[in-house]
């Protein structure tokens, strides 16, 4: 195995075992041991955790040349009509019938780039309201999955 993803697995390791110890924090009524954090900090992290392991779980399968429908075996197509009702605005017509991972391609492409790959998009500048500039990527929805070595 390649020594960046032997480390990529080891980090994916160390915030499985926070998740998992952050989990119990959250409890508030039948709670044994020894509290190191508030239930509403616990109930933050691991909402935060959780996207954060998502997108590293995705990443790691990309850099083994697994797609995300072989990381993610039970994800269902996004829907616009049902992700309006669950999250209360509308999803990118781009997005509509795609995994749901393609919300989290920023995240995925910026573990990918730690360790030396990357996903293809393009750069584009914006202006902000007030005429500052600033960088957005444009990923290729229907490429995502093909990620390239840093160099290559």
């Amino acid at each position: 195995m390649r020594q960046e993803l032997i480390d990529f697995r080891k980090e994916i390791a160390a915030l499985e075992v926070e998740q998992k110890n952050t989990k119990e924090q959250r409890k508030t009524v039948r709670f044994t041991g020894e509290r190191t954090m508030s239930p509403f900090e616990a109930w933050c992290k691991v909402g935060d955790n959780k996207d954060r392991l998502r997108a590293m779980y995705a990443a790691y399968g990309l850099m083994r040349g697994k797609g995300f429908y072989v990381t993610e075996k039970e994800a269902k197509p996004l829907d616009s009509q049902a992700y309006y009702e669950q999250n209360g605005y509308d999803l990118r017509k781009e997005f509509e019938g795609k995994h749901p991972l393609v919300l989290y391609l920023n995240d995925i492409n910026e573990y990918l780039e730690k360790y030396g790959y990357r996903m293809p998009y393009e750069e584009e500048t914006k202006k902000d309201y007030w005429g500052k500039e600033y960088k957005v990527k444009n990923f290729d929805i229907e490429h995502c999955e093909e990620i390239v070595r840093i160099g290559e």
